[in-house]
């Protein structure tokens, strides 16, 4: 009997344990899945300062702010998928990251060709692109936190 109750009690405290282990695991899998972001925030500061480049430049190569569009574009594809397939992305990440999509998915997109011409319109939309950007905090000198309450905010002041 006292045998029992001793593996009784070793039992309880293992499940304990291993309960307390999955729940830590998974609050750590959050934070790291909210740092993975910090990557997309950095492409879309890239895009602002390329923008920023070929209005210095007299676009002469718009080629480069197509491709990095197409980077934020694949970075989000990848965000969802890393949340969805590790089961930790949020309705409201996803909601996010779906607003984000489709804010991008009116820019003209990189062809492969390195010979995509813009006129005047499209310039002036990715002249726009890039003073959003920078008023949504993602601009070269802002700084930008990798945490998913602040990337949120800015999706919104960006999307709005």
């Amino acid at each position: 009997m006292k045998t029992k109750n001793i593996i009784i009690v070793v039992s309880i405290v293992f499940n304990i344990i291993l309960i307390t282990y999955v729940f830590w695991r998974e609050n750590h899998l959050r934070e790291i899945y909210s740092g993975l972001s910090f990557g997309l925030q950095g492409d879309l500061v890239q895009l602002e300062s390329t923008i920023t480049y070929q209005m210095n430049n007299k676009w002469n190569d718009e080629n480069t702010v197509l491709e990095k569009i197409e980077d934020v574009t694949e970075g989000i594809n990848q965000l969802m998928a890393t949340g969805k397939n590790a089961g930790i992305i949020t309705k409201s990440q996803e909601n996010d990251l779906w607003t984000l999509y489709s804010y991008f998915a009116n820019f003209p997109t990189f062809t492969g060709f390195p010979n995509t011409k813009l006129d005047n319109d499209g310039i002036n939309e990715l002249i726009q692109l890039g003073d959003d950007l920078r008023s949504a905090g993602w601009g070269t000198n802002v700084g930008y936190s990798s945490d998913w309450e602040s990337f949120s905010m800015k999706i919104k002041d960006l999307t709005n």
